[in-house]
């Protein structure tokens, strides 16, 4: 059985973020995995793709260069070491509420990317350390953090992070249901850091005949979608 004990808001963020960013990068791996066999299948403009899809301004001119800067380019918030480096950065605060263990694994999946970004590693396919870090990263918080209101806070910022990846890169509803009824079963010990206004209006938006209508060509109702997903938790 899980323990509980009031955590501080500035703990409640850090583990919030936390599980964000250990889910943004475990996802982008996979999406640019996914991405990068595109372009070796001679589809090399699809590489535009991902970064509009995440609202970033394009600061690569070529293949090459994009593969590179999301893989490695500190300055771009949304390359995988960006990523990395922000969970680190939250995770070594939170080394008491995760446990060692638990916080080895992002200092394992950091070490490991900084290391090739030396060795300037262009195979996205050799990071395939890092998804195995963390996915152990996981089954290390279910497996070691009792502390109830730790482990829900977690959860939620990696359940609210795969809501938001899998919607702007067009998932099919029954994904961004099912992580989103995790997420209100999650908050539910919780209830104190969810906005229930906008829980009732993401609700009302997330039906699943209104999500296969829009949500692909209407970039209005996707972007609803985000700004209600983005303001739902109140960290």
């Amino acid at each position: 059985m899980m323990t509980c004990y009031t955590i501080s808001a500035t703990k409640a963020n850090r583990l919030y973020w936390l599980g964000r960013y250990a889910e943004r990068v475990y996802i982008s791996l996979h999406l640019l995995r996914r991405y990068y066999d595109k372009m070796i299948d001679g589809l090399p403009e699809d590489y535009e793709g991902f970064y509009e899809k995440l609202d970033a301004n394009n600061p690569y001119p070529d293949m090459e260069s994009f593969r590179l800067g999301y893989m490695y380019d500190d300055k771009n918030p949304c390359s995988l070491i960006s990523g990395l480096t922000a969970a680190y950065d939250n995770a070594v605060v939170l080394r008491e509420e995760i446990t060692s263990e638990t916080f080895s694994y992002i200092e394992l999946s950091l070490n490991f990317l900084r290391k090739s970004a030396e060795k300037k590693d262009a195979n996205i396919t050799d990071l395939q350390l890092i998804t195995d870090y963390l996915l152990a990263f996981w089954g290390s918080v279910d497996e070691r953090v009792f502390n109830e209101q730790v482990y829900n806070i977690l959860k939620i910022g990696k359940l609210v992070e795969n809501i938001d990846m899998h919607i702007r890169f067009d998932y099919p509803f029954f994904r961004i249901r099912e992580a989103y009824e995790s997420l209100i079963k999650c908050g539910e010990n919780e209830e104190e850091l969810f906005d229930h206004m906008i829980e009732k209006h993401l609700g009302e938006l997330l039906v699943e005949d209104v999500y296969d209508l829009y949500h692909v060509q209407n970039m209005e109702y996707k972007a609803k979608l985000l700004k209600y997903l983005n303001h739902l938790v109140l960290l």
